[in-house]
């Protein structure tokens, strides 16, 4: 199972902007600031949030694992840290929290909107550490622009207690992805009280991407006012590409939370992504849906043979020792298969161990865990490996057959 899904499955445009923003860890904690809040409060809670947000927007992970959890960290100096700016962290020690979120598309009827936004608080323990924040602030930008401090404009309107706004003069570091995500930048910092916060917009023209950050920063505002907790049901974003409206693949999925009853446990939706038929793994796929023990994965019948002309296409399916079962479902059937970790000459005496499924409805072939095919070997060093899981509780004709029964036609959204 391919570790960063997060990258690897959604579209050209988000490998770009998780990427581009990846590399950005600390020069974006760097960026951001909030305030001395009462204890109860967390400064993720601070944060604008993804439903506060159009239709369309995925979270960016901004490290490795990071999952669904919002990024905060201490402030750190480095060697290449502006002597101003090295100064307040060595003093004040502050914390941050910052998050982004990627646009994946529009909705119709609606604007696109910024194709990155970017938001940040950082927490001050009192007025003064709040003041020497306010005015370090256009070097804690200038770290997002080769150390040059960006651009101050008037501010449109205003936010909190003061309001600044800021356009770089020279693209953001890694410009490469930056000319690709869009040609305009702005970073709008507000304070309130004692809390710093800043709202950046990625777009095609600064009027666009100004607009944007004053109307994304007036919803961070409200946040700031009135903490409420960010919950990890607000973060979630795995059923946002079956929303597109630019998806044309039918998804047959298993709901929000797939819940069989019996043995075998219940399963969350982890994840959904678009395909274009490229995979390496799973060559010609073009829909993945994904729950925390369950894989599925979409092709028409156009596309299936890329797939299953592969030797992952053949594993288990195919092998001499693999037992088989088909079951009728409304729309059409599904096959069942259950073998082992390899393909053994002598088969085994033991019960099948490792477990896919293929169910074939309308046009559609719906493949449940299929079989990735492993590192790859040298010449002459035998078959090509795979990781044929075992141990996954919905490993056996039950569990398998609970799976293909319950898929379901997702309905499109309205809009």
């Amino acid at each position: 199972m391919a570790a960063a899904w997060g990258g690897l499955r959604r579209r050209a445009l988000l490998l770009v902007v998780i990427a581009y923003l990846g590399l950005l860890v600390l020069p974006a904690v760097l960026q951001t600031a909030t305030a001395a809040n009462p204890p109860a409060v967390e400064q993720q809670d601070l944060l604008l949030r993804l439903h506060d947000l159009p239709p369309g927007y995925l979270n960016v992970e901004l490290q490795e694992e990071q999952g669904e959890r919002t990024l905060c960290s201490h402030l750190h100096s480095s060697p290449g840290t502006p002597p101003k700016l090295a100064k307040f962290i060595v003093r004040f020690h502050p914390k941050g929290c910052v998050g982004a979120y990627g646009h994946l598309f529009a909705a119709p009827g609606q604007p696109a909107g910024p194709v990155v936004v970017g938001t940040g608080v950082l927490s001050t323990s009192s007025d003064k550490a709040a003041d020497a924040a306010w005015h370090v602030v256009p070097e804690l930008l200038g770290r997002l622009t080769h150390d040059r401090p960006p651009r101050e404009l008037a501010a449109p309107e205003k936010i909190g207690s003061a309001t600044r706004l800021f356009h770089p003069d020279a693209p953001p570091r890694f410009y490469p992805f930056f000319y690709r995500l869009g040609r305009a930048a702005s970073f709008l910092v507000w304070r309130s009280g004692n809390t710093l916060a800043v709202v950046m917009t990625i777009g095609e023209s600064f009027d666009e991407v100004d607009r944007a950050a004053l109307e994304l920063a007036q919803r961070q505002q409200a946040h700031i006012r009135t903490p409420t907790r960010y919950t990890r049901a607000e973060r979630f974003d795995g059923e946002v590409p079956l929303d597109d409206p630019a998806l044309e693949t039918p998804a047959y999925w298993l709901g929000r939370n797939f819940s069989p009853g019996g043995e075998l446990p219940d399963n969350r939706l982890f994840a959904s992504f678009a395909l274009d038929g490229s995979e390496e793994e799973e060559p010609g796929a073009l829909l993945g849906i994904w729950y925390g023990q369950i894989r599925l994965y979409t092709w028409t019948q156009t596309t299936w043979p890329e797939y299953a002309s592969t030797p992952e296409g053949h594993a288990i399916a195919s092998w001499r020792c693999t037992k088989r079962a088909t079951i009728e479902l409304p729309a059409g059937y599904a096959t069942i298969y259950g073998g082992y970790r390899k393909n053994y000459r002598r088969c085994p005496d033991r019960p099948p161990q490792a477990f896919t499924a293929r169910a074939y409805i309308d046009d559609l072939v719906i493949a449940v865990d299929p079989i990735p095919i492993g590192p790859p070997v040298p010449p002459g060093f035998g078959p090509p490996t795979f990781f044929i899981e075992t141990g996954n509780p919905y490993g056996s004709f039950e569990g398998m057959e609970a799976i293909v029964r319950s898929l379901r036609l997702r309905p499109k959204p309205i809009y």
